[in-house]
Formats: C-alpha cells, structure tokens, sequence
C-alpha cells in the first residue's frame, strides 16, 4: 500500500508544471510641471536658478543615469512637461510635440540604442529632442515672465494628476516560460515658491502670503510655543485635501520653495519664517490627500546641489 501510495504521489508531482518566474521591470515616468505664476519674473523674485535651468539637469540625465539605473535595454521611461494651467497651451502658442521624451515608443532595442548614441542610421537622435524640449520650455518660460495667469496647483492636484501622470502595471509578458511585468515609478517634479494663489481665498484651496500671516498672527497670539501642535488643533487653516486615487501610485518632489518673509540679504524678518509654516502646511496637505511620498526643498543655490536633490530623489547614481 506504501509503495503504491509513493508511486501516485511521484505521478502527480509529475504533472505540475513549475510557476512562472515573476520579474517586474521599473521604469521612470518623470512629469515636470512649472508653476507660471508671477515667480517666474526676475525682477520680482530673484533667485539663483531658473526653472529652464531645472529642466536642463533632468534631460542632461536622461542618459545614462536614469535610462541604465538597473536595466540595460527595453527603457519604457517618458519625460514629459505638463501645464498646471492648461488654458496657457494656446496662451503662449505651445508645441506640446515637443513637450515629451518616450522611450517606449521605438519598436526594438537596436532602434532605441541608434536614437541615444546618435548614430548616422537614426532618423531622430536623444540630443535633438532634448535640445527641442528646452528650448520650447525656454520660449514657455519667457512668455510666462511678462504675462503670467498664476497657477492653480490645488485643481491641477485634483483633475490634472490623471492616467497620462500616472500610468498603471502593465499586463505580463510570458517568454520561455519566465514573466515579465513592466511597471512605473510615476515622479512628478514640481516647480513653485509655495504660495498657492489662483484666484479662490480662503475657502481651503489657497496659501497666499495673507493666509500665511493670519496663521502666524494667530499661533503667536495663542501663547503657545509649539507651532506642529497648534496647527492640528486648528484645523480650519488647513489646505483641503485632494480626493484623487492617482495620488497613491504618485511620488512629488517640490522644488524651489520660496521664503518671501527673508530680508533681501538672506534674514528672517519675522518668526516662524513663511518657510517653516508653509512646510507644515505643505506636509499635512500632500499627507492627507494620501500622495505614497514626497519631499519639500527650498530654492537650490547652484545646479550642483539641484541635481544632487533629482537624483538622490529619483534613487539613481549619477555616473560619470
């Protein structure tokens, strides 16, 4: 009875087949999204970068820092500029053709390897497209210093965070007996000096600078010391949290946070700094509208130290 037992069993192992080996290619969907708002006019806020010089550090390492990071052929990974104001499209008489990189649009590695190294047998080269982006961004961004509309990050965060900033797990791929899925770290690099000012005050969709000085004017007068605890126990100076699933696959790294309560020398003129509160305001507003991770940086003083926060957000190594 054992051995006849021992032998059904071996025949049944027999017949299963193995499971599939599961592997899960990242790719980087990278949206750079510039606030237009009056910030970008240098006579009104000088600072030691602009947003074209941004945008320049995150093509110059397209390739090869973000394209080889843990993968050597098939890159899926898109850059993409994106309007939070979608009206300035035909403001500023944009060419959005020229506002997207997509390696995942070329039919077979050897294609996508002639377009990167810009090699004679290519139609359209990496550097070509890159140069084109920028200086489209650049024609963008001169337009938006002498006519700017503001911007409206909080319905940008709410309807314009959508299926082409965040893109879903691709379906399997099966081959010889190993799947494939292809699947997105969906980043969004946001450009602005904080101050939400788009046309609708104090009804939770703003932080201008008044709303920024009333709280200040009212945690001083409570008495209290510790501002993180009077913030949540005041829950009308709050920014409205947004209601949008995207935000849960989505990763934002704000850039360019800008102190407009510092002296002209760099001083703070009053405390807490505008800074410090619109931190909090900006953390507890991403936290609760459920964004999987983000982080909030000041302007950066040189390109260097603005790529070293892209890159070390993006977790790739820069090579050299």
């Amino acid at each position: 009875m054992n051995k006849l037992f021992i032998m059904g069993m071996i025949a049944l192992l027999s017949v299963v087949k193995p499971v599939p080996k599961k592997t899960t290619i990242i790719h980087f969907n990278i949206t750079f999204a510039p606030d237009l708002s009056n910030r970008v006019n240098p006579n009104l806020y000088k600072r030691p970068l602009n947003d074209v010089d941004i945008l320049r550090i995150i093509t110059n390492d397209l390739y090869p820092p973000i394209l080889r990071y843990r993968r050597s052929e098939n890159q899926k990974d898109k850059l993409l500029i994106d309007f939070i104001n979608k009206g300035l499209i035909n403001q500023y008489q944009v060419n959005t053709d020229k506002l997207l990189i997509d390696f995942g649009k070329f039919k077979n590695q050897n294609e996508r390897i002639n377009y990167i190294m810009a090699r004679p047998s290519a139609t359209r080269t990496l550097k070509q497209d890159e140069t084109a982006m920028v200086t489209e961004f650049n024609h963008i961004n001169n337009k938006a210093a002498s006519q700017n509309f503001g911007a409206d990050i909080w319905t940008y965060f709410n309807q314009g965070i959508d299926d082409r900033i965040v893109l879903p797990e691709e379906q399997p791929i099966n081959d010889e007996g190993e799947t494939y899925v292809n699947a997105y770290r969906n980043i969004l690099i946001l450009t602005t000096d904080g101050y939400i000012e788009a046309g609708i005050y104090d009804k939770g969709f703003d932080l201008s600078k008044k709303r920024i000085d009333n709280f200040r004017t009212a945690f001083l007068t409570s008495g209290q010391t510790d501002i993180n605890a009077f913030f949540k126990k005041n829950k009308q100076f709050r920014i409205n949290p947004i209601h949008n699933d995207h935000l849960k696959n989505l990763e934002v790294l704000v850039m360019e946070l800008y102190d407009r309560s510092l002296s002209k020398a760099g001083s703070a003129t009053v405390q807490p700094t505008d800074m410090e509160i619109m931190k909090l305001f900006w953390t507890d507003w991403l936290q609760q509208s459920k964004v999987k991770r983000f982080e909030l940086h000041p302007c950066a003083n040189s390109k260097d130290e603005a790529e070293k926060v892209i890159v070390n957000f993006l977790g790739v190594n820069k090579i050299q």
